[in-house]
């Protein structure tokens, strides 16, 4: 076989060109919620705190009427090594505190017959609480705040024990759950933030 090339044969067709599938799966999509919600309702946002290398923080922020960064914070806090609490901060005012999320994602506007305007903002004064003063807070607080679930050397368990480490999120999660069993939160707000915890 020779050819113009000086007896070398020509290269081999190219492959078939296959249309390539994308593996990576896309990212969940938040909820879409509206710019403003009906007449007294409250949009209840997720606050995505950067916890590298660990995991990150997560909380809910019930936005007071007058000022976007104004509201209540609610979330577990605490750490693996030592438990968790349920605590509410009221009246948080991120121009203040300097505490600012990395991420603020919308979530939903709830009725306002699941809040109590004045008790949830404690009458206008600050406060870090620990007990639900309204039908939102009280069905949240229905997901317990997760147990110490990392233990030191002393305290190790039968070898060969897998223990499922919760934190804030887990709670969160949980918490969601429970909004949606009490018709406060959308059955697709429970699922958006299944499909993203960490």
């Amino acid at each position: 076989m020779t050819s113009s090339t000086g007896g070398v044969p020509p290269p081999p067709p190219p492959p078939p060109a296959f249309m390539k599938t994308s593996t990576t799966p896309s990212a969940p999509k938040p909820p879409v919620v509206a710019l403003e919600g009906p007449p007294g309702a409250f949009l209840v946002e997720l606050l995505v705190y950067n916890g590298a290398p660990f995991k990150d923080h997560w909380a809910y922020f019930v936005r007071s009427h007058g000022n976007r960064n104004i509201g209540n914070s609610i979330h577990a806090t605490g750490d693996v090594r030592n438990g968790f609490i349920f605590e509410i901060k009221r009246l948080h005012n991120f121009d203040t505190t300097g505490d600012l999320p990395t991420k603020r994602i919308p979530l939903q506007w709830v009725d306002a017959q699941h809040f109590d305007e004045k008790a949830m903002f404690n009458n206008g004064v600050d406060k870090i609480d620990t007990v639900p003063v309204c039908g939102f807070e009280a069905s949240a607080h229905k997901a317990k705040a997760p147990e110490k679930t990392l233990n030191a050397i002393e305290e190790m368990t039968s070898k060969g024990k897998k223990i499922s480490q919760k934190n804030c999120q887990t709670w969160l999660v949980e918490s969601a759950d429970c909004l949606v069993q009490d018709r406060i939160f959308n059955p697709e707000v429970a699922a958006y933030l299944h499909a993203i915890k960490q």
